[in-house]
Formats: C-alpha cells, sequence, structure tokens
C-alpha cells in the first residue's frame, strides 16, 4: 500500500545536536523498512554537531541556504541550495550554517541501523567556535 506523511503532521524535533528535524518517513510512520527520509534545517549561525551513521550512508538534497560540510581530513565542502551530497557510512561529519539564510535540506539514510538511538554516534557535545 502506498503511504504518504505531510510535513505539517511531522512536529519538528530541535535537540542537543542542533537544527530541526522532521523524519517523515520511517518504520515508525510507514513500516519503511529500506531507510529512513526526512527534512532538516538550520538557522543562521547554527551548527549540527559532529556525528557519524555506523550503519547507514546519508544522502541529502539543499533546497534553500547554503550549508558548509566539515568533517576530519578535508577542506569544507560549501553545498548551495540545488546541491546534492553523499556521506559514507563512518565519515564524521558537522553541518554548518555560515550564511543569512536559513538551510533547509532533505535527507535520506540507508540501510537502517538496529534501532534509532545506535543510527547516529555524537562526537562532540557543543558547537566549536566560529572560525573566520
Amino acid at each position: 500500500m502506498v503511504a504518504t506523511v505531510h510535513r505539517s503532521s511531522v512536529e519538528p524535533l530541535k535537540h542537543q545536536r542542533g537544527g530541526r528535524l522532521q523524519t517523515l518517513l520511517s518504520t515508525k510512520t510507514t513500516g519503511n523498512t529500506a531507510g529512513y527520509l526526512g527534512t532538516f534545517s538550520l538557522q543562521p549561525g547554527e551548527v549540527f554537531l559532529k556525528h557519524y551513521h555506523p550503519y547507514s550512508e546519508e544522502c541529502f538534497y539543499v533546497i534553500q541556504g547554503t550549508v558548509t560540510i566539515e568533517d576530519d581530513e578535508n577542506a569544507p565542502v560549501i553545498a548551495p541550495a540545488g546541491t546534492a551530497v553523499f556521506v559514507p557510512k563512518n565519515e564524521p561529519h558537522r553541518l554548518r550554517n555560515e550564511g543569512s539564510e536559513e538551510v533547509f535540506l532533505v535527507f535520506f539514510c540507508s540501510p537502517l541501523a538496529p534501532s534509532p538511538a545506535e543510527g547516529h554516534v555524537l562526537l562532540e557535545h557543543e558547537a566549536p567556535a566560529r572560525v573566520r
């Protein structure tokens, strides 16, 4: 059976990692077993703390704004609206909005972790200072 979930029916989650996350398609909402899809937003100056996904690859598409993706080894990747991004499994990454408008993106992670709690491993507990 085809299932739909409208963003207005899912309360955005704001948590210690930063940003606002809305998981739209998941095992809980649709019975989906392939992965999970949602939307994510960052306000200007906001950071989504460094983490990695031990079970999942992450793909996202930037709808609005420009997001900076930082990892441990490479120069930051700048992804403006219209850009698709792939983050491999186990790749530490942090998302940062250094612009003046909200960043809004759609993400998909697959395959699923054994449980939601095991899907993200947090590597920091507060946002690092801005480097200029």
